[in-house]
């Protein structure tokens, strides 16, 4: 059994449980996007096969294997890793959009005057001018790292599992999926739906002068239609508190510097993107950030603590061409989460 999946699946059964909590306290009147999500699962992770069962035998073929069919029967449990993760995190997304298109039903926002008026007392002034005084001219580069967060997020999960298993492995997936977790749990402490919503909601005409990127009038429009409706859209829901984009980026940054510290600098500039344009593009309040940067610091801590412990766990990637060593990881890592 691979050392994170139990962990991993713990915490999205822990989502799964509190969203029935909620489902049935307020009459499940949405629609569950589960089933949506399972399917995106089963589909990547069949790719995912198919993928590996092809390239196998075309190395089959160039080493003229002379049983190509029982040698792929014993090399399919490496393909364990990649499907098993591939579910959880299809799950895991299913059980945060359904706990946050609940959320205004559940808890209905009330906590963003609140949320924007902390960021002023921080700053002095309203933070998203602030950042357009200072990177304004950037905006158009913030609003297009938006965009790619979705894939590039993916992209590092799917990298993730498809290397050997170790103890970085194993901080990685754990932090990720408490990440999740805290994320769908803690959005119901201070519901909030951002600076981008603050005036359809109700709340007034505070940020009536934030100019408004492309991507983000695209991405707003598909949101707040999916809201209207109660939806349960790939992708949908609003909720601010705390900012899941930024805690990700956060876990993309450390992913990169445990496992390639000397890239370590651009996993850094991309949460900085992420950081800056959360607030310049009016997607979160300074407070949702600084809480993301918390959760991502604390689960990343968190997972290294037992994986410090774990003296005897296999050191496999240490053998992939061109990367830092496990050992040299590991103490970057370790630095980090300290």
């Amino acid at each position: 059994m691979k050392s994170w999946v139990l962990p991993a699946a713990a915490m999205v059964a822990v989502e799964y449980a509190f969203a029935l909590l909620i489902g049935f306290r307020v009459g499940f009147r949405y629609r569950i996007p589960l089933e949506t999500y399972a399917m995106i699962g089963a589909g990547i992770a069949s790719l995912g096969v198919l993928i590996f069962v092809i390239a196998k035998f075309v190395a089959y073929a160039r080493e003229r294997e002379p049983r190509p069919l029982p040698r792929l029967v014993s090399d399919l449990p490496k393909c364990s890793s990649f499907v098993v993760g591939t579910f959880l995190v299809a799950l895991e997304m299913g059980a945060l959009t359904w706990t946050k298109i609940m959320l205004p039903i559940a808890a209905p926002f009330w906590a963003d005057p609140m949320l924007a008026t902390f960021g002023e007392v921080i700053f002095g002034a309203a933070p998203w001018r602030v950042a357009y005084a200072l990177f304004g001219w950037a905006a158009p580069m913030m609003d297009a790292a938006y965009v790619t967060w979705v894939p590039i997020k993916f992209a590092t999960l799917a990298i993730l599992l498809t290397l050997p298993e170790s103890r970085t492995k194993t901080r990685a997936l754990v932090s990720y999926f408490l990440i999740m977790a805290c994320t769908a749990l803690g959005q119901y402490l201070l519901s909030s739906g951002g600076p981008i919503f603050y005036a359809r909601l109700g709340f007034g005409n505070r940020f009536a002068d934030l100019p408004i990127e492309p991507w983000v009038r695209v991405t707003t429009s598909y949101l707040w239609s999916d809201y209207s409706q109660a939806g349960g859209d790939i992708g949908a829901g609003i909720s601010a508190m705390p900012s899941l984009h930024v805690a990700i980026a956060l876990w993309i940054a450390l992913v990169v510097r445990a496992y390639v510290p000397r890239l370590a600098v651009l996993g850094y500039i991309y949460f900085a993107l992420i950081l800056i344009g959360s607030v310049l593009l009016g997607w979160h309040y300074v407070a949702d950030g600084l809480a993301a940067i918390g959760i991502t610091m604390f689960a990343w801590s968190l997972a290294g603590r037992p994986v410090r412990r774990d003296e005897g766990a296999t050191e496999a990637f240490a053998t992939v061409p061109g990367l830092a060593t496990e050992r040299q990881s590991l103490g970057m890592a370790d630095a980090i989460g300290n």
